[in-house]
């Protein structure tokens, strides 16, 4: 097993581990925190969360409200594709193999990346050099390679690891981290 892959399984059981009370202390402080971070950025790529992840539902229902809103939907193809979502609760399907809400290309409107102005980025674990590890697919680091805005890196501190992420030429490092 690679580093990488000890490291992911490391992260992955200690995000699972926390508990319901210590999950919804860090989504309410991560509505706080971001909503202020988010300021001024006109149009905002977030994640639809999944039950494991730092919720991030409460910030994206504000988003949409106030028009920012965007998320992410993959393709076939196995890119990230965004769109700019004004209703969460009409807007979104559950992607059948990745069980993560996305976008319905039918309700809602692709967005242009070069006016994405930050991104938020979930991730399975998280260093200090600003690295990230996903779940190994690649699909961030591609879409992010073709960004020039902030890429703020969104998780629990439990997913802050001790030693630095290997890294290689494909992998994309994050603007800041906001752990909760």
């Amino acid at each position: 097993m690679s580093c990488k892959a000890r490291m992911r399984e490391g992260s992955i059981a200690k995000r699972k581990a926390l508990s319901n009370k210590r999950r919804e202390e860090a989504a309410l402080l991560a509505t706080k925190k971001l909503l202020e971070k988010l300021v001024g950025f006109s149009h905002v790529l977030s994640f639809a969360s999944k039950p494991e992840e730092i919720n991030l539902w409460p910030l994206n229902q504000i988003l949409a409200k106030e028009g920012r809103l965007l998320l992410p939907r993959l393709t076939s193809e196995g890119l990230l594709v965004p769109y700019s979502v004004k209703d969460l609760e009409k807007e979104l399907l559950l992607h059948p193999k990745w069980k993560v809400f996305e976008p319905n290309p039918e309700l809602s409107t692709p967005f242009p990346l070069d006016h994405i102005s930050a991104v938020l980025v979930p991730g399975v674990g998280f260093d200090d050099k600003k690295g990230r590890i996903g779940f190994g697919k690649g699909f961030y680091d591609r879409f992010l390679a073709h960004l020039s805005c902030p890429f703020f890196g969104v998780g629990f501190k439990e997913q802050l690891l001790a030693s630095p992420i290997p890294s290689e030429a494909h992998d994309i490092f994050l603007t800041e981290l906001f752990l909760f």
